[in-house]
């Protein structure tokens, strides 16, 4: 049996959403897993060369949870991965480990765990359902874990919608930007965020371009993070100026992600993220990005046995 799962990309918390919202792009890892003899990881693309290849690895750690859940032996695994998805970028890759993992794991028991149960699992893992929704479900996804289940909602999205998305050369650990937030927030900017991430629900649940404008202000975490990046005002103004809808920071960044409308602005608005990133010391690389209608899929392949 091989056992073949495809992950996409995510951007998390798009502004106001903290840890509850985020969306699929169309960038896909592949995990290729079958039994072997010993356990051999197999890596191609984004950390080829510094990506572990023994048990520290994310994506077989996150097979043998799943084995762990069950009380079962986890026998050996030849590991074959192709990363599309940059490292440390704020485009979730650690969840598309963990949810590939966790997929592969469960189909190579003969899938005790429900799609539900397998969702909850990766929630309880990453800690936050922000990266791991979406990456499961596909598209724009709002949700919270509750004691008893993920309770999510996916948004529409309007069709002319493309997510220009721009990573410095230099990695941003996900606990080295979480470690600069403030501990407390304060009740203004509270409201603020509950009052904006409102707004984005309502703006791409009804496709009102002009309220989501509006709506991705964030006084949650992006006033922390953004002096983590060189660059990052100068690279937001500059995406507005070409013709963008509004910039985000991608997840804990460094990646920032901007929102165009149709597909003419698209290229002009990269080019002048890039140049803005340059300005600044920093080379960069855009990718110009539809939402991942659809989450991560298998594909399962039963060997046929001659007699």
């Amino acid at each position: 049996m091989k056992i073949s799962v495809y992950a996409p990309a995510t951007s998390a918390n798009m502004g106001p959403g903290f840890d509850c919202m985020g969306i699929a792009l169309d960038l896909w890892n592949e995990i290729h897993a079958e039994p072997a003899q010993h356990t051999e990881i197999v890596i191609k693309g984004y950390g080829a060369d510094t990506l572990p290849r023994d048990e520290s690895n994310l994506v077989l750690q996150s097979i043998r949870l799943v084995y762990d859940r069950f009380g079962i032996t986890m026998p050996p695994i030849r590991l074959a991965m192709t990363n599309r998805i940059p490292i440390a970028s704020g485009l979730g890759s650690s969840a598309a480990a963990l949810v590939g993992g966790l997929l592969i794991g469960n189909n190579l028991l003969n899938s005790p765990l429900t799609r539900a149960q397998v969702l909850r699992f990766a929630v309880e893992e990453e800690g936050h359902p922000d990266n791991v929704a979406p990456a499961f479900l596909g598209g724009a996804v709002l949700a919270y874990l509750h004691p008893d289940q993920v309770t999510h909602v996916t948004l529409p999205l309007r069709d002319n919608l493309q997510f220009i998305a721009v990573t410095p050369d230099f990695p941003l650990l996900t606990e080295q930007a979480r470690a600069i937030l403030p501990p407390v927030v304060a009740r203004g900017d509270a409201v603020f965020n509950v009052a904006h991430a409102s707004f984005l629900t309502a703006a791409l649940t009804t496709g009102n371009l002009a309220l989501l404008r509006r709506a991705l202000a964030d006084r949650m975490h992006q006033d922390a993070r953004k002096a983590l990046i060189p660059g990052f005002a100068d690279v937001a103004e500059a995406a507005l100026q070409a013709g963008a809808l509004g910039t985000v920071l991608s997840g804990a960044g460094p990646t920032v992600l901007a929102i165009v409308e149709g597909g003419s602005l698209a290229g002009a608005v990269a080019t002048a993220m890039v140049d803005a990133f340059h300005s600044a010391g920093c080379s960069s690389e855009a990718r110009i990005l539809a939402p991942a209608g659809v989450g991560a899929y298998t594909h399962v392949f039963m060997r046929e046995v001659s007699t």
